[in-house]
């Protein structure tokens, strides 16, 4: 190849790949947005797996918030099997956390953390309830209303069937829908 025509290709590639580059970040604000979701979607479905363990999950996937409070839910699970009864001492799944999804019927605990240090000195009830057909309420378990000064709260209840159940916090009076979180419980699904 002559050297005059590879310097003049080498150049014309050169201004090719410098007008691409320059049409790519000045035209990023109409395709970035889109290519970014586009991508955080696919790697959501396609590489993450879906995690359902409290361990396994951001604390942002474990936070129930309102306009004014968050709160942070860790669920443990003990499940009313056979299989969960005795068993080697070294077995430490017994002792998993989950967030919002429990594998199956038995018994949990909820340990709720309040995150705002302003919230510790309010009256905060917690309770727990199983969706009935027609989609009503049942309570099953609760703690009355009481200031939690190390913002820990603790709940046991027992998931008697699969299903959809709500764990709720409420502040204060709970007069208002922003002094109430509601947190989704699935059982076994």
């Amino acid at each position: 190849m002559i050297p005059t025509r590879r310097l003049n290709l080498i150049l014309f590639v050169g201004i090719v790949a410098l007008l691409g580059v320059n049409g790519v970040v000045f035209s990023y604000g109409l395709w970035g947005p889109r290519f970014n979701q586009y991508m955080s979607d696919f790697w959501k479905a396609h590489v993450l797996q879906p995690a359902v363990k409290a361990g396994d999950r951001t604390i942002s996937e474990c936070l129930g918030v309102s306009d004014f409070y968050s709160a942070h839910l860790t669920t443990y699970f003990l499940a009313d099997s056979a299989d969960s009864a005795g068993g080697a001492t070294d077995d430490m799944s017994k002792y998993d956390e989950y967030c919002d999804r429990v594998p199956g019927t038995g018994k949990v605990i909820f340990a709720v953390t309040l995150m705002e240090k302003e919230a510790r000195n309010e009256a905060v009830a917690l309770s727990f309830h199983a969706y009935q057909s027609g989609g009503t309420l049942k309570p099953l378990a609760s703690l009355p209303p009481r200031p939690h000064g190390a913002g820990m709260l603790t709940l046991d209840a027992t998931v008697p069937h699969k299903g959809k159940y709500l764990l709720k916090l409420a502040f204060g009076e709970a007069k208002n829908k922003e002094d109430i979180i509601e947190m989704p419980i699935s059982v076994g699904e």
